[in-house]
């Protein structure tokens, strides 16, 4: 007896599938879809199959039910993307069982949609219908699943594809800003975050995909291969750049010599495992190393921080920040935690930290250096004023570093500004953005005379949504309407939430007429939309204001105004329906 079917329906952006599959583990890996049909599965947990480092096959078993008349276009999509190999067994047009395989023992070629994760076409037609998965993965055993519309899920990856730019371009700027500091002062110190950040970011890459999309496509052996050397070598560099950044050698020897002797152990260890020819015991004994490097490298730190050493303060700090998101990570890819996407991603958020606070680090290693050359050279001046000479070229030297990397911090916070312009909610621009777009605008209509008109609506009696059914379900609300107009409107038009409940709407090159029929057909949507939270049905309506700009309107803050007005006379007449500036004043 299979599950509870999962209903499919449109306007459904993404289901979680892990949440209700049913799981049949095949110890041997020989059973076959007739064997596995007659056999029992366990019953889904409402929770992600995670299962560890195993070499066992599990079978997925799951029911869609698409309740229309009419097949609905979807993409199945498994997150993990070293699982290697997965055979998907879908029913036919015909009432025969396709098979279809894909995994990253496959090159990278063969996919049929171009991403770091599987992502398989997978039309749902009309009725119930099981499909099966098998999976195979000597490397850690997770597999989020999930149902995507085409645009929903391109419109996730976007934001998935913005949020690695960012990530991996912070990581470039400080390699770069590093390597430049370290090609200037030869301080080793430099050299070993340099090597720190690059090999987290080879493991990262690895662990995501990203690696194997861009770097070796067709060489999936290698692709299978390189975790392990690269979360060795994350572990590794680690381990030199606290040595080095520490000082362990002369500030706390015995401390120095255990992470010595655990360093040669990780490579010994590194070289058996690849002799071993266990592929479970290969993947499975870098993660568990980390268990053991993240407790020492922060026992070493704190135990230069109590010896005196300032700069090992923010050491820590960054430490602990980097090495328990790699800690948090680990235990989630060897089954211990539950799969989230905090979870997972701990080691790029904790690194992130990192970056940050090890900057801070190195700026207070650099004063304390400044202090010491200062006091240097206060006594060298009173020996021989060549050695004060000398000393002055080394302050300079130290507060153009100073000054570099000030401005490459303004760098990032104007980076982080432009992530600043979107609504978090969702997704759509933000009301400062608005204002920026609809100033140009206004000035280009301005100056060449072309129509523009603008939207304004709010949904009606939203307070009430939010104290019967609670702000979850009233953040659904707002997201379902966002939703409706941003794939309601043209390409050209600018949907943005400039308040609570209350969403702008700009139509350039619009005419009063066809701006007012624009309104009516997006409050016709918006009142159609139908929703469910917890079991209780949901709906909303709008009520719409509408204005065009004219001939002596100092700015667009005039037109947004009408606008505003014309949306508040709407809700005075009854709410749900559109009403236009010219027409009430």
């Amino acid at each position: 007896m299979s599950a509870q079917a999962v209903q499919v329906v449109p306007g459904q952006g993404q289901v979680v599938l892990h949440e209700a599959v049913e799981v049949l583990e095949d110890p041997t890996g020989q059973l076959t879809l007739d064997a596995v049909r007659g056999q029992r599965f366990a019953p889904p947990t409402g929770g992600l199959s995670s299962f560890g480092f195993t070499s066992s096959a599990y079978w997925f078993r799951f029911t869609l039910d698409n309740p229309g008349t009419t097949t609905l276009a979807r993409v199945l999509v498994l997150r993990t993307n070293w699982l290697d190999t997965v055979d998907l067994y879908a029913p036919g047009v015909d009432g025969q069982t396709t098979h279809r395989r894909f995994g990253d023992t496959l090159p990278f070629g063969e996919r049929e949609v171009d991403a770091p994760q599987f992502v398989l076409s997978l039309p749902v037609a009309p009725g119930p219908h099981t499909y099966y998965l098998r999976i195979t993965s000597a490397q850690a055993f997770m597999t989020p699943m999930e149902l995507w519309e085409l645009k929903a899920f391109h419109e996730s990856d976007r934001l998935w594809s913005a949020y690695y730019g960012m990530f991996y371009g912070i990581l470039a700027v400080m390699v770069l800003y590093n390597a430049f500091i370290w090609t200037s002062t030869r301080d080793r110190n430099y050299l070993a975050y340099c090597a720190y950040l690059l090999s987290f970011f080879l493991m990262n890459a690895s662990y995501n995909g990203f690696a194997y999309q861009y770097f070796w496509p067709e060489s999936p052996r290698w692709s299978n291969w390189a975790h392990t050397p690269f979360i060795f070598g994350f572990q590794a560099m680690a381990l030199w750049f606290s040595m080095q950044f520490l000082e362990s050698r002369q500030r706390t020897p015995r401390v120095h010599r255990v992470m010595q002797a655990y360093l040669a152990l990780t490579l010994v260890a590194w070289v058996v495992v690849s002799l071993s020819g266990d592929l479970v015991a290969y993947n499975a004994a870098p993660v568990y190393f980390i268990f053991l490097g993240t407790p020492l490298i922060l026992t070493a730190g704190l135990r230069a921080w109590l010896r005196g050493y300032r700069a090992a303060r923010f050491f820590v700090l960054a430490t602990m920040a980097s090495l328990t998101g790699s800690f948090v990570t680990a235990l989630t890819v060897s089954g211990f935690l539950p799969y989230t996407f905090v979870h997972f991603h701990a080691a790029e958020f904790g690194i992130l930290v990192d970056v940050v606070l090890l900057s801070l680090a190195l700026a207070d290693r650099i004063n304390l250096l400044h202090q010491q050359r200062r006091a240097a050279q206060a006594q060298a001046t009173r020996q021989r004023l060549q050695a004060s000479f000398q000393l002055e070229k080394a302050n300079i030297r130290l507060e153009q570093q100073v000054q570099e990397r000030t401005a490459e911090l303004a760098r990032a916070r104007d980076e982080a500004e432009q992530l600043a312009r979107l609504d978090a909610l969702t997704g759509v621009a933000n009301r400062r953005s608005f204002q920026e777009v609809a100033e140009r605008e206004f000035l280009r209509a301005r100056r060449y005379g072309h129509p523009l008109a603008v939207l304004v609506f709010d949904i009606d009696l939203f307070k009430q949504v939010n104290d019967t059914h609670g702000h979850a379900a009233g953040d659904m609300v707002i997201r379902a309407v966002a939703g409706i107009v941003r794939g309601a409107v043209r390409e050209v038009d600018f949907l943005a939430r400039i308040g609570g409940e209350e969403f702008a709407v700009l139509l350039p090159e619009v005419q009063l007429l066809d701006a007012q029929r624009t309104a009516e057909r997006l409050r016709e949507l918006i009142a159609d939309w139908r929703g469910a939270f917890e079991g209780q049905a949901l709906r909303c309506t709008a009520s719409f204001g509408v204005s065009t700009i004219e001939a002596d309107d100092p700015g667009f803050d005039t037109v947004l105004q009408r606008a505003d007005h014309a949306m508040y006379a709407a809700k005075q007449a009854g709410r749900d329906q559109v009403s236009v500036y010219s027409s009430l004043f």
